[in-house]
């Protein structure tokens, strides 16, 4: 159903990881940044099992989301952390992200504890290698874009450097980002089509809130 089931999520990643690679500019630096922020083997996520009820909501307002939106209808429904990680663990759509994700949210910053292959970026380097770490951000989706906030990132108990996360990084991040996330959606027309009827989506204290747009 969104961005991060859809496997967009290492877009992001991938953007942190090749950054800090490249921070240095020598292949010595290179070498090591791989192997401190990148691993050989995916690690297991576990989330907190839900009990059937918890279960029973967060699917409910999955399906007033694919309600409103089928039907051209604005309506706002709120999902917090344990809803959305009963939809990772459950739900279809999730099953990519089942055991490589857990989300948390808190004064309006997400944090995902994350195992991700980094294959799709394209770069022998990377392939076979895994993000295992954890990203902390703000986002807000407007107007068929998304703008990210990234807070702080680690993988393998190693933090990235903060004087890659500054305000020039982000925006030439969220550019990139979502150049990369309209080029993708169009090559998946059911998630395209979803999308395209989300007004707005962002993180407000300790849930995301997604508007779907009456068209």
């Amino acid at each position: 159903m969104g961005c991060f089931a859809k496997g967009c999520l290492s877009l992001i990643i991938a953007g942190l990881v090749l950054v800090a690679v490249f921070v240095g500019g020598t292949f010595f630096v290179v070498n090591r940044a791989l192997n401190v922020f990148t691993s050989t083997q995916p690690v297991q996520i576990e989330v907190r099992q839900a009990t059937p009820a918890e279960r029973q909501v967060a699917k409910a307002k999955l399906d007033t989301l694919r309600s409103a939106a089928r039907n051209h209808q604005e309506a706002t429904i709120e999902f917090n952390a344990d809803e959305i990680n009963a939809l990772i663990a459950n739900e279809p759509e999730f099953r990519g992200a089942r055991g490589h994700m857990r989300v948390a949210i808190s004064n309006s910053i997400a944090s995902l504890d994350v195992s991700a292959p980094l294959d799709s970026m394209h770069w022998k380097r990377l392939k076979g290698r895994w993000f295992n770490g954890n990203i902390e951000f703000g986002f807000s989706y407007v107007d068929d874009n998304f703008s990210f906030d990234i807070r702080s990132a680690e993988a393998n108990g190693y933090q990235f450097p903060r004087a890659i996360l500054t305000s020039d990084f982000m925006q030439s991040f969220n550019r990139s980002f979502n150049e990369s996330f309209h080029r993708e959606s169009a090559k998946h027309p059911d998630a395209n089509n979803l999308w395209r009827h989300i007004k707005m989506a962002s993180l407000q204290g300790d849930k995301l809130v997604v508007t779907t747009r009456a068209m």
